[in-house]
């Protein structure tokens, strides 16, 4: 990917991502010095309780290098810093930015033409089914532009380069 195909880049802040890492890392931490500090009287809480902590402290570092990355908006698709292709152009519908649509945190949501395969970056982009939500740990200018940047494609790949 050339840097003068990249129209549009969402990279996440280093404070969302610390943040969000930081919580979930504590979570797991309290969860397992609970049950050393004052274990529950029921045993099976005493095994699920450190698993789960663990989990996610586990998530906690993999939230930090998921999130290391960037999203890439191309006249081709979306893309991420490895090149891989999280969506085609030509299966994106329409953007969605409003106040009650299902989206991430001062993110977007992208509904697709087609179904596309479960795929999940944690404070960068989700895809389930039909829809691509796009944001999170992201900067919210940097979100309004690719969502209009992707507006634009769209409108231009429907009407055609010169009426949009």
């Amino acid at each position: 990917m050339d840097q003068e195909d990249i129209i549009a880049t969402l990279k996440p802040s280093l404070g969302r991502r610390w943040f969000g890492a930081l919580s979930l890392g504590g979570l797991g931490l309290v969860l397992i010095l609970a049950v050393f500090y004052n274990p529950p009287e029921i045993f099976a809480l005493r095994i699920i309780m450190p698993l789960i902590g663990a989990l996610f402290i586990w998530q906690a570092q993999w939230n930090l290098r998921v999130t290391s990355s960037a999203l890439y908006l191309t006249r081709q698709g979306l893309f991420d810093d490895a090149g891989n292709q999280i969506c085609a152009l030509y299966n994106m519908r329409e953007v969605d930015r409003g106040v009650f649509a299902f989206k991430p945190s001062n993110g977007f949501l992208v509904r697709l033409a087609e179904p596309e395969p479960k795929g999940w970056a944690p404070g960068l982009y989700w895809r389930l089914g039909k829809r691509l939500g796009i944001g999170g740990a992201t900067n919210p200018a940097q979100n309004k532009a690719m969502a209009e940047a992707i507006e634009m494609l769209i409108m231009e790949r429907v009407l055609g380069p010169e009426l949009a």
